[in-house]
């Protein structure tokens, strides 16, 4: 089992405890079955491919993860996991560049019983893989061997292959082709001798040379096989990769997606989910905009003041620390901006790791000082806890540094503190070859551990690496523009804070500040995100029966799509549910903060009020006789839209921000004693003529919102409470002012 929380789970009590649960709940049947979530993706390092660097996880990854699959990686020249062991994947993928394999017949004997036996479905891109044993001529026993499995996936081939120059184009489904950019009979130099024989099997793209014909691209019974050369295309001069066919749908139907309730990491509430988090870089630099005040300082007063959003922050210890380059300053800067409201305190390492396999620092300056990977993570954590956190707050996040090519034993040791992990990856758009592919999936897998990704390229590549142009970064509009379709990844700002050092580099921050806070997306802490996406890894979906399905995950399975259900969730029967919303072809399940979920579909609309959509990270939502209540962890402005309220009524809305723990768990808050020591707003909004609601409030981290009905009264005193003050106040000053004249003799009339 794959690690990334530090603690191995064991399977046999989980899957013991869910049989308990379900034994216990009401209508279990004997349908109940644990949906697989998992693909298989097999490369060779005999390739020099690993978990990371290889074509799956360059190109494909991020559509798999898109569909609510889960990726595994496995090198498939060693041991392979044992087919008994395979209840919990959903199919094989593999993506090999060559034709010969190390230990190639053990492979073979091992695929054959997964399309034989397991019935998994295999998609099989690129090269077969296993020909020949690996430095090898090939025998008759491999044509043989290979014939066979061929075969097996209704097809045909003798294993030869020509380079030509007359390749022509016989067939495409143009459903699939020309996705990203189009294919011509001039990008192909090989044709091969694979044919389809399976009536069952679907042809989508076909190659003919005189008398050779070709079926290049196959949707076979179980599986697929796209041979090398109709996949993608690769610019020779930039390297960029665009596909030919359309990723999405070949995967959606070759691993039977439409019956996969997917677990969406991209969006909140139905709306795209959005972090920002910022690495401690130029903490201390001098800005050019104010030579008297460090970028940090510029940070705290223009970005985190300014725009109200929620902020994920790191430092770099060794630069705070007056022990070794800060001074009394820098520590008085770090703590004034973790003491603000809507940052959450990062640490990014001690002394800056430049590589983490050979121990280069950033900071290679300090004297005496070496790279030690306890002191990175552990000791840089300890500090900011110690010496620059206010009473209630804690590190929890470390945020990678430099190339961000940690080992295994360090994501473990960072597991091992119960803190989460993020950087690396990223990724950002050339309009000139626009494609997916220009981003990387949410995690990479490091032997049996997990690092998380960043999302979209910081200031640094898109300002030709800090040499300028250094107004660069409002370039990352575009990359937010593209992407912001499905969406295909969450909107991720990320930046240093050198970024502040120049005046072009800050306007530029600003732009993108500015452009996030007019978006509708759901904004939430690094932390939340990094949650999302290890239980995205973790969680567990059961089927109970053809309406009801049963969650299991740590809390932070928010959102998760049903493809092609126009039915709706029954409100009443379902358990821990916010709510739903229908969007194109999905329907969309809203949940709560629970590890466990029952989500039960139903032909008619729930008659129970309930979230349709809301822009923070909603805990609970709850219904009394006349009072609902709405927990919100986030920052900034909430918006949400509410249904099945009564029609054309008043409501009135009480926000009560900045709890602690123990007050944000409480059922009934007093709101008459939490008005002083708390942030407390309210207002009175209107339902339609449907019985929606739409409110917007402000809320200041752990808040809890009531909604209860108001008064014509109350209502109208909402709408023309500034109007009174204004008469109010100018009867008086007018009152004074023929007061005055009075004293002095002076009234006129």
């Amino acid at each position: 089992m794959l690690n990334h929380s530090g603690k191995q789970k064991n399977q046999i009590i989980r899957l013991i405890g869910i049989f308990v649960i379900f034994c216990l709940a009401e209508g279990i049947c004997a349908e109940t079955k644990l949906i697989p979530r998992k693909i298989l993706a097999l490369y060779k390092g005999s390739e020099n491919r690993t978990e990371e660097i290889n074509e799956t996880y360059q190109m494909a990854q991020l559509v798999l993860n898109n569909l609510g699959l889960v990726v595994v990686y496995c090198d498939a020249e060693t041991k392979l996991p044992d087919i008994e062991k395979l209840s919990q994947y959903r199919g094989v993928l593999t993506w090999f560049v060559s034709d010969q394999m190390k230990n190639v017949h053990r492979y073979r004997v091992w695929l054959e019983q997964i399309i034989n036996e397991v019935n998994l479905p295999v998609v099989i891109l690129g090269h077969m893989g296993a020909y020949r044993e690996y430095s090898s001529e090939i025998k008759a026993s491999d044509i043989k061997a290979v014939t066979k499995l061929f075969a097996s996936l209704g097809l045909k081939s003798a294993l030869k292959s020509w380079a030509s120059q007359n390749i022509k184009i016989e067939f495409q489904d143009t459903s699939i082709y020309d996705y990203e950019t189009q294919i011509s009979a001039k990008d192909l130099s090989y044709i091969y001798d694979i044919e389809s024989i399976n009536p069952e099997n679907k042809v989508l793209f076909k190659l003919t040379d005189q008398k050779i014909s070709n079926d290049a691209a196959i949707l076979t019974r179980n599986g697929a096989y796209i041979q090398d050369g109709v996949i993608y295309k690769q610019d020779e001069k930039s390297g960029r990769i665009q596909w030919y066919l359309n990723p999405f749908k070949i995967f959606y139907e070759t691993f039977a997606c439409e019956t996969l309730p997917m677990i969406d990491i991209n969006t909140l509430g139905g709306k795209r989910t959005a972090f920002i988090h910022i690495d401690g870089d130029g903490f201390s630099t001098i800005t050019k905009i104010n030579h008297w005040h460090q970028c940090a300082e510029i940070f705290q007063q223009r970005i985190i003041k300014k725009y109200p959003l929620p902020y994920s922050v790191s430092i770099i210890a060794a630069e705070i620390d007056s022990a070794y380059m800060g001074d009394e300053n820098t520590i008085k800067t770090a703590r004034e901006i973790f003491t603000q409201p809507n940052v959450e305190p990062a640490s990014h390492g001690f002394a800056h790791p430049f590589d983490w396999r050979t121990g280069q620092l950033e900071l290679d300056s300090i004297p005496n000082f070496t790279f030690d990977p306890k002191i990175e993570i552990n000791e840089s954590i300890q500090y900011i806890n110690d010496n620059l956190l206010q009473p209630g707050k804690f590190v929890n996040l470390f945020f990678w540094t430099g190339m961000c090519n940690q080992t295994d034993e360090h994501l473990k040791l960072v597991a091992d503190l119960g803190i989460m992990q993020i950087n690396g990856g990223a990724g950002k758009i050339d309009l000139n070859k626009p494609s997916i592919s220009a981003f990387v999936p949410p995690y990479s897998q490091v032997k049996d551990q997990f690092r998380i990704n960043a999302r979209i390229s910081n200031e640094y590549e898109f300002t030709n690496h800090w040499q300028g142009p250094h107004d660069g970064f409002k370039e990352v509009i575009v990359s937010l523009k593209f992407t912001d379709e499905m969406p295909l990844i969450p909107a991720n700002i990320y930046f240093h804070l050198y970024s502040l050092e120049f005046n072009e580099s800050f306007k530029a921050l600003q732009n993108v500040i500015k452009f996030v806070r007019h978006q509708d997306w759901s904004c939430i802490y690094t932390s939340q995100y990094v949650r999302l996406v290890q239980d995205f890894l973790d969680a567990e979906i059961l089927k109970l029966n053809s309406d009801e399905y049963y969650i299991q995950s740590s809390g932070y399975v928010r959102s998760i799509k049903f493809p092609q259900e126009s039915r709706y969730i029954d409100l009443i029967k379902s358990e821990n549910v916010l709510g739903y919303s229908h969007n194109k072809d999905y329907l969309i399940a809203h949940l709560d903060q629970n590890s466990t979920h029952r989500i039960v579909l139903s032909e008619t609309k729930s008659q129970r009020p309930y979230l349709v959509t809301f822009n923070r990270m909603v805990d609970s939502f709850t219904t009394g006789s006349d009072t609902s209540m709405i927990k919100i962890d986030g920052y900034g402005n909430f918006r949400t839209k509410l249904k099945n309220f009564l029609p054309n009524s008043m409501y009135k809305i009480q926000a009560i921000g900045n709890l602690n723990a123990e007050e944000y768990k409480m059922i009934n808050l007093k709101t008459n004693e939490t008005k002083e020591k708390h942030h407390y707003t309210t207002l009175i909004v209107q339902s339609d003529d449907s019985g929606s609601l739409e409110l917007e409030t402000f809320i200041e981290n752990r808040t809890i919102v009531l909604i209860s009905p108001s008064d014509t009264f109350n209502y109208v005193l909402s709408k023309t409470k500034i109007l009174l003050l204004g008469m109010v106040l100018v009867g008086f000053v007018s009152s004074q002012f023929i007061l005055i004249r009075k004293r002095k003799g002076k009234t006129q009339f």
